[in-house]
């Protein structure tokens, strides 16, 4: 061994390659048993993808990046509806929140004003529940602090539904009630309940959400049906109204017709009709006839008869007289008192989910 060293060193690199590639082989083959068991796990993925409907196919996948694309222009196009348009869109988009419950008082003590006046200038009756249109827990000072900025919204939409109304012409407006507004911490309390609704875990009832110089049982508020509204929670929310008033059938259709015109998003959720009793048109002032002028039939005359003159009568009479005979409605068409529940629609923004810390990064 010590007389050949060139031999000794051979043997000891042919072991040395011997073991590199032993150790070679168990590489491979462990890499080899990696990528069988990929190849097994991707086969799976692929099977169970082809058990899919529609099967993802290339024209499924432009399929549907179509659809989405039609339902994002479907979703921009209810969203710019929903903002309204014409001058009452404009009007509440230029409105500027009042800062403080001073500003806020007197927001509203104009608007009570101006409306009346406007009421006064198309000789409609404004009765007592009405005589603040909806905001009468205001009379004296303005909203709360959290409150500020729903009273206010509220307002801007009843002065469009009650113009809107005015211009349909009814005989008096009886009552203008809204929902009771909620404050920050309320909406917070009334969207958990709706998450912890929807997770199958109901929590307590918002409680109600009066302002705090009233309840919610006063001349201002009412509760909607939970049948009737338009609500979804976490898509779509509403801020209710419901007018009561007197007069024609002519004055409801063309109340309607205004709101179907969707300058805002109002929507008619219930119409409730009935005969105008005499207290509701108790207040209301008839003009009195005028002795000089010529009896013409007025629309609401449904028949009529003539008097019989008398034949002396009818001899002397002058023949202007005679052209001009006395009419006596024996139907006229009644009042009926209308009470329209409306809900002006919101969608409601998606809650943004917390950052989580553990999450992946996304791929550059």
């Amino acid at each position: 061994m010590r007389k050949n060293p060139l031999f000794v060193t051979a043997l000891a690199v042919c072991g040395v390659v011997a073991l590199g590639e032993a150790y070679l082989i168990y590489e491979r083959f462990t890499a080899s048993r990696e990528a069988e068991k990929l190849l097994a796990q991707r086969q799976g993925e692929l099977l169970a993808m082809g058990t899919l409907t529609p099967p993802p196919k290339r024209e499924v996948a432009a399929a549907i990046a179509a659809d989405l694309a039609k339902a994002q222009a479907a979703l921009a196009a209810m969203q710019g509806e929903l903002k309204g348009r014409g001058p009452a869109a404009e009007r509440i988009a230029a409105a500027k929140l009042p800062t403080n419950r001073t500003d806020a008082y007197f927001d509203l003590a104009t608007f009570v004003e101006r409306t009346r006046e406007l009421a006064k200038k198309n000789d409609i009756t404004v009765r007592g529940d009405a005589s603040r249109f909806g905001f009468a827990a205001f009379a004296n000072q303005g909203p709360e602090a959290d409150h500020i900025e729903p009273v206010f919204r509220q307002r801007q939409i009843a002065q469009y539904l009650i113009e809107a109304l005015i211009e349909a012409r009814p005989q008096a407006i009886l009552a203008v009630r809204r929902e009771p507004p909620l404050g920050k911490e309320q909406r917070e309390q009334r969207a958990a309940a709706h998450a912890a609704a929807a997770a199958g875990t109901p929590i307590e009832p918002v409680p109600g959400a009066g302002d705090a110089t009233t309840t919610e049982d006063g001349p201002d508020y009412f509760t909607i049906d939970p049948r009737v509204t338009a609500r979804v929670p976490g898509f779509i929310d509403t801020i209710p109204f419901k007018l009561t008033f007197t007069g024609q059938t002519a004055a409801l259709r063309v109340f309607l017709n205004k709101l179907a015109s969707f300058d805002l998003p109002v929507l008619v959720r219930e119409v409730e009709v009935e005969t105008a009793s005499a207290e509701d048109t108790a207040a209301e002032e008839t003009p009195a006839a005028d002795p000089t002028a010529e009896p013409s039939l007025a629309p609401s005359v449904v028949l009529s008869a003539l008097p019989p003159a008398p034949k002396a009568a009818a001899k002397t009479a002058p023949k202007a007289a005679a052209r001009t005979p006395a009419v006596t409605p024996i139907v006229s068409k009644p009042l009926s008192k209308y009470t329209v529940t409306v809900e002006f629609v919101e969608l409601v923004a998606p809650a943004t989910p917390p950052a989580d810390a553990s999450a992946p990064a996304p791929p550059s």
